[in-house]
């Protein structure tokens, strides 16, 4: 099965109607910057950040309400989880730091015909 990406046993992709349309990586140089009184902020590195990952996309009626719920309870395992992408890149360890969605067209038994969802991970490290 093609997938875009794999997050534990969650996968992204047209395949299982959960497709991401966005995704931003952000990464820190662990800098920082030190007031000084009398002259410019010094410099002070501090060491590397962990990344950080948001996806985002968009699913509709109950197919996607339901895997919103797996999701969800994905990061209520409250644990780290393997994420490796569609062409087989190994990204590490991720932990799930938010899920969030915004409900439209709801029809009269509550499904929502359109949602709009966003899923925040950070980099797990535990050295």
């Amino acid at each position: 099965m093609r997938q875009q990406m794999a997050l534990g046993s969650f996968i992204f992709g047209l395949a299982t109607a959960f497709p991401y349309e966005r995704l931003e990586r952000s990464t820190s140089g662990g800098w920082v910057d030190l007031d000084i009184i009398a002259s410019k902020p010094k410099s002070h590195q501090t060491g590397q950040g962990l990344e950080e990952l948001r996806m985002s996309g968009k699913a509709m009626r109950a197919v996607g309400m339901e895997r919103l719920d797996q999701l969800r309870a994905l990061a209520n395992g409250r644990a780290p989880y393997p994420l490796v992408d569609g062409i087989g890149r190994n990204w590490g360890r991720w932990r799930i730091d938010r899920v969030s969605e915004s409900q439209s067209s709801i029809i009269d038994d509550g499904t929502a015909m359109l949602i709009e969802w966003t899923l925040e991970l950070k980099e797990f490290v535990n050295a």
